[in-house]
């Protein structure tokens, strides 16, 4: 009889206090800043991209830099036989000896006639003829330095030197090549310093961009500040300006061309990369903000586990608002002190017995330790 009635009294008791509490980690709520930003994808460039040809002609003889490499300003890229262009300099100066002696006897023959001319000893004509020798001869002096000048440009230019510090390409032609002048492609150049992505955004974003600060923001905003994530998801250090908003929308994809301005003093950024841009939509303040990973969906409805007082599971209705990269902005549903589970989401049905950790939202993107 004793036993029996021990099992039905064991029969009464509450099966929720049977049910072994299930171990969960949360995160109390707690209002806090946050900036409300926009991905978008853009590709790297040079804010200063040319190709780079010889003004003068002839054989390639020598390539100073190796593919891919940064260069310095002034520094000599290619050399191209000089040659002939010294050959003619040698003559053009050698043209310029011969006119300047010229001038020098025309010169003479102008300071004797002068005083003959004073005593009527010769004519007028004579005088005149010796005067406009003495000119034609000062012209073809100048006409000589020109020619040494023009000929001394084909002597500098048979050396092809970078017109900026940037980064050259791959050499599009090797030694022994015929150059054409002002024809033949040598290499690209690339200035990477500022790096400039472009990137694009819809016609509606760019409305509601423009809405909420009646019309652009000024050049100094924040708002204009964007952050760059590189494709390992790294944040690339240095902020970038948004420089360049184009004037009209592209009918071919409805979009906006934007232009980033990054420094880029240790030429990271290359030309070519493609890379994710942040774009600081605005701030929000005292918002409650939570990781996706706390946040389930069940028809449409979206609903998280809230510890109760009690320390049983609860669900609760919420609603979102935008999403911050890997966590929610909830707008209802959530008040400061609540405690959300974050980990352990699956086994705390409602109203299962919980043993709570509380966990920071640090600790909760904090990497694994190492083993």
């Amino acid at each position: 009889m004793a036993a029996v009635g021990c099992v039905g009294a064991c029969s009464k008791q509450d099966p929720g206090q049977q049910m072994q509490a299930v171990e969960v980690k949360a995160i109390a709520v707690a209002p806090a800043e946050a900036q409300l930003y926009v991905d978008k994808v853009g590709e790297v460039r040079g804010s200063q991209e040319v190709d780079l040809r010889a003004r003068v002609g002839g054989v390639l003889i020598r390539k100073h830099f190796q593919d891919g490499s940064l260069v310095q300003e002034n520094e000599p890229l290619f050399s191209i036989d000089p040659r002939e262009y010294r050959a003619q300099l040698a003559n053009a100066q050698a043209q310029l000896a011969s006119a300047e002696a010229n001038l020098a006897k025309a010169q003479q023959d102008v300071d004797r006639y002068a005083p003959l001319l004073a005593e009527n000893a010769i004519s007028r004509q004579v005088y005149d003829s010796a005067v406009a020798a003495a000119k034609q001869a000062q012209a073809q002096v100048n006409a000589s330095r020109a020619s040494i000048e023009q000929a001394q440009l084909g002597v500098d230019f048979s050396t092809v030197r970078a017109p900026f510090t940037g980064r050259v390409g791959d050499a599009k032609v090797f030694e022994g090549a015929l150059i054409t002048a002002g024809v033949t492609e040598l290499v690209s150049l690339y200035r990477d310093d500022p790096a400039w992505v472009y990137f694009n955004v819809s016609e509606s974003e760019l409305l509601d961009y423009q809405r909420r600060f009646n019309g652009e923001p000024n050049p100094d905003s924040s708002m204009r500040t964007v952050r760059l994530q590189l494709s390992d998801g790294t944040i690339y250090p240095e902020s970038g300006k948004i420089t360049y908003i184009a004037s009209a929308l592209d009918a071919t994809t409805g979009t906006f061309a934007l232009r980033a301005e990054f420094p880029n003093p240790k030429h990271y950024l290359i030309p070519g990369l493609f890379a994710r841009i942040r774009i600081m939509a605005d701030d929000l303040h005292d918002s409650i903000v939570l990781p996706d990973r706390a946040v389930q969906q069940q028809l449409g409805r979206y609903f998280v586990i809230v510890v109760g007082a009690d320390d049983k599971a609860e669900m609760r209705a919420i609603q979102l608002g935008p999403r911050l990269g890997n966590q929610w902005v909830i707008t209802d549903g959530l008040k400061a002190g609540d405690r959300v589970v974050v980990e352990g989401i699956l086994k705390a049905r409602p109203g299962a017995p919980l043993k709570v950790t509380l966990i920071t939202a640090a600790e909760l993107n904090a990497p694994p330790a190492a083993t």
